[in-house]
This record gives structure tokens, sequence and C-alpha cells, in this order.
């Protein structure tokens, strides 16, 4: 749903899980606009958690610690304004190896599990018209151009309009997708966003990194997918979240918004910190003056209230356990499809 005000409040319970008390945002932007307007309204105990907050996270920035990755942020104001995912020199580091990591899984499950479909031809007219598979030998009737994008519209354009009678030796000139299965559904994503304090920053990018393959891996194959952040604590035995939408299915992956919000240790443990301090206020609840923790399961708990038909994507602070929760969600997407 869409923050427009007061956002409405929703409540669950898990068997295995406890109580959950949880909002829902259509965007980041959505979610950001409740945390600052509700961090407006904190009770006098809830304001003293999130001075202390602050008051740490000065003393992180002049001690020059990790806590926040790497480098150091210069500034509370910088902290408080990080929107952009960048000044994280590991990050070039980490995507390549990934993928190294990646690739074998892939192989297999391509082969196996998800193939990916080919481009095949055809000349019954089924599929796409491919303008440049024709005009590999079109018959020379009139000039086609073909040596720049522009030259190369223009003479598709004129055919397409019937300004001139052509003909192709190429009989085989629609394209469409081979073997291709139409009845793959979509995927609805989640991830929890964040960590425990005994993680170390750079630790948090694997799980947004691991993520943004698994989109790229199912979208290659015509799936669908949906992804969404989780961002809550827990404590006196429920949990505090907020689901927020990072993408849409019709929508490509804005890599930037999907790494700041679930695996960026600036965002998190501040503008984070923030939220989870705004989220329990506004369920009318004082949280601790750790603010909580985040338990195991907590999301595969939450999403099985919300949606059982959803993934999770569990925290993972390794490069190998990010790869293989990569490869499970893949597995286990299949096994679905054949259940």
């Amino acid at each position: 749903m869409k923050y427009m005000g007061l956002p409405k409040k929703h409540n669950s319970t898990s068997l295995s899980k406890g109580k959950y008390n949880y909002l829902l945002f259509d965007s980041v932007l959505a979610f950001n606009k409740f945390v600052d307007e509700e961090t407006l309204r904190l009770s006098v105990e809830n304001k003293s958690r999130w001075v202390t907050v602050k008051e740490g996270s000065q003393h992180y920035i002049n001690s020059n610690s990790d806590w926040f990755g790497t480098p150091t942020p210069k500034s509370i104001e910088a902290l408080d304004n990080h929107r952009t995912f960048l000044g994280m020199p590991l990050l070039r580091k980490i995507q390549p190896k990934i993928k190294d990591k990646l690739t074998k899984y892939l192989e297999h499950l391509q082969d196996a599990v998800l193939p990916k479909p080919k481009i095949a031809y055809n000349d019954r007219g089924l599929g796409v018209f491919s303008f440049e598979r024709a005009s590999m030998a079109m018959f020379k009737n009139f000039p086609i151009n073909t040596n720049t994008p522009i030259d190369t519209n223009v003479s598709q354009m004129n055919i397409e309009l019937q300004n001139h009678q052509i003909q192709t030796s190429v009989k085989s000139v629609y394209a469409y997708f081979k073997d291709k299965q139409m009845s793959y559904p979509s995927l609805q994503l989640y991830i929890m966003a964040g960590a425990n304090a005994r993680i170390k920053g750079d630790e948090l990018l694997y799980v947004g990194l691991a993520c943004s393959e698994l989109v790229a891996f199912m979208e290659l194959r015509g799936i669908s997918v949906e992804v969404n952040v989780l961002l809550g604590t827990s404590f006196l035995n429920q949990a505090t979240m907020a689901c927020i939408r990072v993408k849409r299915f019709q929508d490509k992956l804005d890599k930037n918004q999907l790494l700041l919000i679930s695996s960026d240790p600036r965002y998190f443990r501040y503008r984070g910190f923030k939220a989870l301090i705004a989220l329990s206020n506004y369920f009318g609840l004082t949280i601790p003056s750790g603010l909580g923790r985040i338990t195991a399961d907590m999301g595969n708990g939450f999403v099985a209230t919300l949606n059982p038909k959803g993934f999770v994507f569990e925290q993972s602070y390794a490069m190998d356990s990010a790869v293989k929760e990569v490869a499970q969600i893949i597995v286990n997407y299949k096994k679905q499809l054949a259940a």
C-alpha cells in the first residue's frame, strides 16, 4: 500500500514465531517519509533511544570504526542524507567474486532446473518479425541502408509502411522463444535486511548482491520477480516489521535501491535504526535500549503469515552462504511448480 498520511497497522500471528506488527510500503520513498514524520512524534522513552543512536554513531565516526562499513562516513549529516549505495570499495571486489561462485550452481540449474529459453526463427508468421535477419538477404530492388542506426530505422519504416516492395531469400524471419515454458508463475521475493551487532559492516553486502544475481537469473527465463525488503526487530515476544517493495513485477531492478535498503550498513545502522524506533513508536511500543534483535528465521516466519507462496532470502553474511541461498531458492521455486 502507498503511504498517504498514516499507514494502516497490520498484525498477524505465526504458530512458531509469535506475533508480528507490520506496515506495508509501496516504495523506499514512502518508507523514508513515514520514518521521518513518525520520528517527530516519538514518546519520551523512544526519543531517548534515538538520541543514544545518534551519540553512538558519532562515536563510531570519531573512532574511524568499520561499524558503517568502509570507508567510515564523515558526519552524522552524511548518514542522515545517505540515499545512494556508494563509497564502498569492497563492492567492486565482491560482485565479480559472487558471480564466479554462482557460475557452477547456475550452470547446473540452467541445464537441470530452469533452462534459459533459446531464440528460434520460423517462416509461419509466429513471433516477432526480425528486420535484421531479413535484411541480410533482401533483394536490391531499392537501396537498403544499414550503415547507421538511423539509416536502418528509415529502411525498416519504409518496408513496414509498404513504401517499397521487397523480397528476401531468408524465409525464417519471425523470432520466438523455443521451448519456453509459458506456465512459469511470477516470483515474490522477500529479503531480511540488516544484521545484529556482532556482524561487521561490510558483511552486510552479500545479501543484496546475491539477490540481484537471482533476479537477473529468473527474469532471463521470462519469470516476473517482485522484490520486497523486510526491516524489523524483535522484543517482548513479538516482532515489529516494515515490508518495503523495491521492485514491482513489471519494473527493471534498481540495484541502488535494493543494495541501499537491504545491504548498506550506512543506511541500516543509522536510518534503519531510526526506522526501528519509529515503527515501534507507531505501534505504541517502547523499544529496548539495544533496539531488540533479529531472531533466526524471523523473515521466514513473517512471510509464512503474509504470503505463504513467497520466497525468503534470510541473512547471509558470507559469500558461500549467500550463493547457496540463491541456488536453494531456485530449486525450491522449481519444486513449487511441480507440486
